[in-house]
C-alpha cells in the first residue's frame, strides 16, 4: 500500500495484489485523487473490494511451512525452536486454518490482550514471552507481505499490551547479583574445588553461560592471560554454536591468580594421551551441559545460606563490580561483557542510581 503526489499535484494510489504460492502476482494502481488522504482512503475500500472477490489461497499453517522453508539461512537452530514452540502451542490453535487476509488488527488486538490478562490454554505467559508471541506473528505476515502473499500485515497497528498502573521495573539484574563480599562469604563456603574454580572464573570474566560451557583450551592464552569468546552452546539444542550477538565476539583479560589456576591445570591435563586443543577447560572431551551448572550453583548457593542469585548473577555481579570503579569507562566495561553501551545502561541501572547518589552526596557538601 502506497501512495504518492504526480508532478501535475494529483494523487495517486498503487501496490501488488496477494497472491497463491504458486500464482502469478500482478500491480495495480489508480489516479486522479485531490488529496493523499483521498487516495488513501480509496486504496483501503479498494482492498477491502478484492479481498471480498478474492479469497487467499494460503493459510497461517501453510505460511509457517513457507516461512520455516527460507528461515534456516537467516536464523539459529534455537531460535527457529523457539519460534516453532510459539506456532504449535499458540498461533496455530488459534489462526493455523485462518487466510491470512481474513485477520484483522482488531482480532489480533483482542487476542493478545487476552493472554496478556488470562493466558492462553491454561498457561500465564510473562510480558516478555506475550510481546515475543505478537512479534513472531507479525514476524510470519511480514513474510507474507514482502513475498506479495498479502498486501499488508494487520500486526502493525497492533499494541503490546501492558498494566497502564503498572510502575515501570529495571532489569531483573537490580537484585540478581553479588557484591564482592557477598561473593567471597559465598565462595569460602563452597567444598567442591571444581565448583569452586568454576565461580571464580565466571565472577571475575563475566562469561555468559553457554560461553563458558562452550568454553576449550584453544581459546585460553596463557601467556597472554586472556581468554577468546566466539562460540556458546546452546541450552535449547545442546549444540555449540556461535555467541549471542556480534559484540559477543571478543578477548578479554583474565586475573593473574586464575591464569595460574589455568596453568597447573593444563601441566596436568596436557599429559594425558589423547589430550587435545579441543578439550574443554572445566572438563575433558565433552562440556558440562548448562542444566548440571545452574543445579550445582542453584545447590552451593542454597547450602551457603547467602542471598540467592542465578547463575546469570555471576555476570551481573562482575559488571556491578566493574561500573563501581568511576576509572573504568563504560565503553570498556561494554566491550568486555560483550555489550553495546545502551545495552550495558539500561541492565545494569540500578548501578548508576548508585552513582548518582554518591553525585548527589558530593554536589551537596560542595
Amino acid at each position: 500500500m502506497a501512495q504518492r503526489k504526480e508532478s501535475n499535484g494529483t494523487w495517486t494510489f498503487y501496490g501488488r495484489y496477494p497472491k497463491s504460492i504458486d500464482g502469478a502476482n500482478k500491480s495495480y494502481k489508480r489516479r486522479g485523487f485531490k488529496t493523499k488522504k483521498e487516495a488513501k482512503l480509496a486504496e483501503i475500500k479498494f482492498i477491502e473490494e478484492f479481498k471480498g472477490l478474492v479469497p487467499s489461497h494460503i493459510t497461517i499453517n501453510q505460511l509457517i511451512e513457507e516461512y520455516h522453508k527460507d528461515a534456516p539461512n537467516r536464523l539459529k537452530e534455537s531460535t527457529l525452536k523457539g519460534y516453532s514452540r510459539i506456532e504449535r502451542n499458540i498461533i496455530s490453535p488459534t489462526f493455523g486454518d485462518r487466510y491470512i487476509d481474513q485477520i484483522t488488527a482488531l482480532e489480533i488486538q483482542r487476542w493478545i490482550n487476552n493472554i496478556f490478562n488470562n493466558g492462553f490454554n491454561g498457561v500465564k505467559y510473562c510480558d516478555e514471552t506475550i510481546k515475543g508471541i505478537l512479534l513472531h506473528l507479525s514476524g510470519l505476515l511480514t513474510y507474507a507481505v514482502k513475498h506479495d502473499l498479502l498486501i499488508k500485515n494487520p500486526c502493525s497497528s497492533v499494541n503490546i499490551p501492558k498494566n497502564p498502573n503498572k510502575k515501570p521495573n529495571e532489569k531483573s539484574s537490580k537484585d540478581n547479583y553479588w557484591e564482592i563480599d557477598e561473593f567471597n562469604e559465598f565462595l569460602e563456603s563452597v567444598q567442591d574445588g571444581l565448583h569452586y574454580d568454576i565461580y571464580e572464573f565466571c565472577f571475575y570474566t563475566g562469561l555468559r553461560i553457554g560461553e563458558f560451557c562452550a568454553l576449550q583450551w584453544k581459546h585460553i592464552d596463557l601467556e597472554k592471560g586472556t581468554v577468546t569468546v566466539d562460540q556458546s552452546l546452546s541450552a535449547i539444542t545442546s549444540k555449540i554454536t556461535s555467541p549471542k550477538t556480534g559484540n559477543s565476539y571478543r578477548t578479554i583479560v583474565i586475573p593473574k591468580k586464575i591464569i595460574d589456576k589455568l596453568k597447573l591445570k593444563y601441566s596436568y591435563v596436557s599429559q594425558i594421551r589423547d589430550f587435545n586443543e579441543n578439550w574443554f577447560v572445566y572438563k575433558d572431551k565433552t562440556y558440562i551441559s548448562i542444566g548440571t551448572l545452574r543445579r550445582w550453583f542453584n545447590e552451593d548457593v542454597k547450602n551457603a545460606g547467602v542471598k540467592v542469585i542465578t547463575f546469570h548473577g555471576l555476570r551481573h555481579s562482575h559488571a556491578s563490580y566493574l561500573l563501581s570503579n568511576p576509572i573504568l569507562s563504560e565503553q570498556l566495561v561494554a566491550d568486555r561483557l560483550g555489550h553495546t553501551v545502551k545495552t550495558l545502561r539500561e541492565t545494569y541501572a540500578h548501578v548508576y542510581k548508585k552513582h548518582r547518589k554518591i553525585l548527589d552526596d558530593y554536589i551537596t557538601n560542595l
